[in-house]
């Protein structure tokens, strides 16, 4: 019993669940959310790939990013910004994004994900499915401990 109790703190401890995320919009304002409000808002897709940190397969389930992008991008949304708690960023164009399908990652192994193990955001792209792009372009593009996500817009770069 007492360890049931340590297992559901765990898993439902609020430090995960309630990490932030700044998505940085096209017209300039921010919305800012958090791991419960992206699972009640999006759905979620599940898939299992191998990573080059890894020695074995992993299963992963998060966001798709071309979601996010339906929900916050507008027509001439181009790119997006992926910025990790060490300030390390990575962009990915639209055109892989759809080609790819990666995903917000907030579950490896069925587990939240902590941030000691690159959550608690940490994009993945299915390098199973897609192994033409296990590759060094994009795993640089795979960002953990994800923090804020710029998208960016052809109308929003004529404006500067």
């Amino acid at each position: 019993m007492r360890s049931l109790v340590t297992l559901l703190v765990f898993f439902f401890s609020p430090v995960v669940f309630a990490s932030p995320l700044k998505i940085h919009l096209t017209d300039g304002s921010t919305v800012e959310t958090n791991m419960v409000s992206l699972l009640e808002e999006f759905p979620t897709t599940t898939f299992k790939t191998q990573l080059p940190w890894f020695p074995d397969q992993r299963s992963f389930t998060g966001i798709p990013v071309t979601k996010l992008l339906e929900q916050y991008g507008d027509g001439d949304t181009f790119a997006v910004t992926f910025l990790a708690l060490n300030d390390y960023a990575a962009t990915s164009t639209v055109e892989d994004i759809r080609n790819f399908s990666p995903i917000i990652a907030v579950k490896m192994n069925g587990k939240p994900i902590q941030v000691r193990h690159k959550g608690p955001y940490w994009l993945i792209f299915n390098l199973n499915k897609y192994p033409d792009i296990d590759n060094i372009n994009y795993h640089s593009q795979m960002v953990w401990q994800i923090d804020e996500i710029i998208l960016h817009s052809k109308n929003n770069d004529e404006k500067k």
